[in-house]
């Protein structure tokens, strides 16, 4: 029996993240995927690179949960526009997490065994747009999948 596919949704909770979100669900149902959505908050690794402050524990304590809050409510949003048949077919998860963007998205593609990845090409942050935007062409020549950017 072939494995199922999978489809990563990488999602910063903007705008065209919203437009890739629903995107990405019609590619789960019209090609029967489950759907993984992702979501990384800047580390303070990545505060440093990107020469945001430096942020402190509280700050990424906060912003960790606020994303398992946004992730959670999206995939509630997501679950809601199946039909309870597309229910039993999709399995909508979420993962959130910290550090390297383009690490964390090549180990979840290999990990997770994903069939496509799915993002909106930009983030409305102008500080997180330099350090988001850069990591797409590496993510498209290293990832071994194909990468659908939504505008």
């Amino acid at each position: 029996m072939a494995t199922k596919k999978t489809i990563l949704l990488l999602t910063d909770f903007t705008k065209r993240a919203q437009r890739a979100a629903d995107i990405a669900l019609e590619l789960a149902i019209n090609n029967n995927a489950n759907l993984l959505i992702y979501n990384s908050i800047i580390s303070i690794e990545a505060s440093v690179i990107t020469g945001e402050r430096r942020s402190v524990e509280s700050e990424i304590a906060a912003q960790t949960d606020k994303s398992a809050s946004r992730l959670s409510q999206l995939t509630q949003y997501l679950i809601a526009k199946l039909t309870t048949g597309q229910q039993k077919e999709i399995t909508i998860k979420c993962k959130k997490g910290t550090g390297p963007v383009v690490e964390t998205i090549l180990e979840l593609v290999a990990e997770n065994k994903i069939w496509m990845v799915v993002m909106g090409n930009h983030v409305e942050n102008a500080i997180a747009t330099s350090f988001y935007d850069s990591n797409v062409p590496p993510v498209m020549n290293n990832c071994g999948c194909p990468l659908l950017l939504v505008p």
